[in-house]
């Protein structure tokens, strides 16, 4: 066994100061004269022996042993009964505190997880102050305190110690006492009964018959399998698809819809409990940010302890995690940068360009030179039909008037014509292509090359705030505008409404799909390649939160099980059908990008018009003539 003591040295006895009362203190404190019988020490003693070797060890191997008392001679008591237990015992590791009124001694900090406490009183589990040095873990903590009080004070006392376990979240918290007629039971609460909710009233759930404990229930029984249909408020806002909030009939309290909607529907199904939905009206991002500690915020409604739960696309920060509790991540999805493809678009010349690299051009060029150089020398006689311009013709496709009369001019024409003949062929038709593809430039990959290049992001408050955890962000932080919208799909539209300007959109990538899948013109956006970040979207509780263990626990079977995938695809799917326009509306065709066509084309109808009533006019003429 591997003992561990916090101790201080225990002080020596004051100093005799010779008379009777010192002399008999003194023999009081030394002799245990006050303390029970052996057998009854005995007795006790076994049955904490069979707590920390059946149920406590068990639970970690590792045991904090706490021993406070207000009363030196409790406090002795529960050192003679500790030496009893370290006689026998073999299992597991021991850190040993002791709190007594006659030392000085601050508490241990350090995390304390399977706990336990000797007290003869509220006030000396007060002393020991666990509670502190558990409130900023959130996987669940036990504590076994063994109360040694006279029988006429044990009910107040207990009431007090399992309020204060109710108060601080200790779930898994039992109280052992021992009466006079050395009975030893334990006690616990549950915080949601058929009578009550959010109380605690002594329960008994095990008793000592001096071999073994009689309970059948386990020492720490499971208290949130059945909650009897206490109220938990759940703190939302309107962020679809994840919390939608429906309408508010009279009479019926909040209505809301959505995926996490539907996840908490399940646990208060399985948990039996009912919800009560507070809803937060979002501000404008420069009043009201979800930040940590903003006054009527979520957050510090959770630290206040207002609420029990907390969701609606809430996403997880380390802050918030210092914070408050929060189970397993339901969803998590990247941010990516979305920008139109007009940003791409080739100009007209460009496009000209664009079948061919530099070098083919290059080469082109210095064939034509060449071919031109040739026929320079001749361009003053009038017997090579045209000199230069036939060349020039000749790449373009223009047939020759007539043949050049020097049979060195014939053939290189002859050459010209059939080397550039291949030439236009590939040119006309990747330039065909190009055009109907609606061909774009290399777009960037990577949010750095888009910073670098000079566009300006638009984002939510929240997704901004987010960001700026970046190094590369935070240290360009005028980078990015904040829209006053807590929506990434209206970031989205306002993406879509701005034509002008070098800006980009920084978005959910599911919200992203639900838009391109809604928008008529999906086509024309573009989704840079490399994520921005990831986000990852919890339930969030008070610190400590008795409720943590339990809802983790769920959810990690949902998951496994696939239904918050199912549940999560079918309300996105859901707002894809609510966004998305009308079939009568949606145009498969862009006829915007027809436009050129269809004014060449009016053009030549025109004309052929005008030149068709032309001649008809002429033709009547010519008739009356005859």
């Amino acid at each position: 066994m591997n003992f561990t003591s916090n101790l201080n040295p225990n002080p020596s006895p004051g100093l005799i100061s010779g008379s009777c009362q010192s002399i008999y203190s003194t023999y009081v404190e030394h002799s245990r004269i006050d303390l029970q019988g052996e057998d009854a020490n005995a007795y006790v003693a076994r049955a904490l022996r069979l707590v920390i070797q059946n149920v406590l060890a068990q639970l970690s191997t590792t045991l904090v042993v706490t021993i406070s008392a207000r009363h030196l001679g409790t406090a002795h008591w529960f050192e003679y009964m500790m030496h009893n237990l370290m006689d026998s015992w073999r299992m597991v590791a021991v850190q040993l505190l002791r709190f007594r009124p006659d030392l000085v001694a601050n508490p241990v900090p350090g995390r304390k997880r399977v706990n336990l406490v000797m007290v003869d009183s509220y006030a000396g589990l007060m002393d020991t102050k666990i509670a502190e040095s558990n409130a900023d873990f959130d996987d669940p903590d036990y504590y076994f305190i063994f109360l040694q009080a006279r029988d006429s004070r044990i009910p107040r006392e207990l009431q007090l110690i399992l309020d204060h376990c109710l108060a601080h979240f200790w779930l898994h918290c039992n109280v052992m006492i021992q009466t006079a007629q050395v009975e030893v039971l334990v006690y616990t609460y549950y915080p949601y009964t058929a009578d009550s909710c959010q109380e605690a009233h002594p329960v008994v759930v095990n008793a000592f018959d001096g071999s073994h404990w009689m309970g059948d229930s386990k020492m720490f029984p499971d208290k949130l399998n059945q909650m009897h249909g206490c109220p938990l408020t759940v703190l939302t806002w309107h962020q679809p698809p994840f919390v939608e909030i429906v309408g508010k009939p009279p009479d019926h309290g909040l209505r809301a819809r959505g995926f996490e909607i539907k996840l908490v529907e399940h646990l208060a199904r399985q948990m039996n409990f009912s919800l009560q939905l507070a809803d937060i009206t979002l501000k404008r991002p420069g009043a009201y940010r979800l930040a940590e500690g903003a006054k009527q915020g979520p957050v510090d409604t959770l630290l206040q302890r207002k609420a029990n739960l907390s969701m609606g696309y809430f996403r997880r920060t380390a802050r918030r995690n210092q914070l408050l509790t929060t189970p397993m991540s339901y969803y998590s999805a990247n941010l990516v940068a979305v920008l139109q493809l007009e940003r791409y678009r080739l100009s007209s010349l460009a496009l000209l360009a664009f079948p061919f690299e530099l070098s083919v051009w290059m080469l082109l060029l210095l064939a034509l030179l060449i071919h031109l150089g040739l026929h320079l020398p001749g361009r003053r006689s009038n017997h090579d039909g045209g000199g230069g311009l036939q060349v020039v013709g000749l790449l373009l496709g223009a047939a020759l008037a007539r043949l050049p009369r020097p049979w060195r001019h014939r053939f290189i024409a002859a050459h010209w014509l059939w080397a550039s003949i291949p030439l236009r062929v590939s040119y006309q038709s990747l330039l065909f292509h190009l055009i109907r593809m609606q061909l774009y430039n290399t777009p960037f990959f990577s949010l750095e090359q888009l910073l670098a290049e000079g566009f300006q992001g638009i984002c939510t408050a929240n997704t901004e705030r987010l960001l700026l955890e970046m190094p590369l962000l935070s240290r360009n932080p005028n980078s990015f505008q904040s829209l006053d919208t807590t929506s990434d799909w209206e970031v989205l539209n306002a993406l879509q409404r701005n034509r002008n300007g070098k800006i980009f959109a920084v978005t959910n990538q599911d919200v992203t799909q639900s838009f391109l899948h809604s928008s008529s013109q999906s086509d024309v956006y573009h989704v840079v390649k490399q994520p921005v970040n990831v986000e990852y979207v919890g339930m969030y509780m008070p610190k400590h939160s008795f409720l943590y263990e339990k809802v983790d626990d769920c959810i990690r079977r949902l998951d496994t099980s696939g239904f918050i995938h199912a549940w999560r695809r079918a309300a996105f799917a859901g707002v894809h059908r609510r966004e998305q326009v009308s079939l009568a509306n949606r145009r498969y065709i862009n006829h915007s990008k027809l436009s050129g066509i269809y004014v060449v084309m009016a053009g030549m109808y025109l004309l052929a018009g005008l030149v068709f009533a032309g001649e008809l006019i002429v033709g009547r003429r010519t008739w009356r003539a005859l």
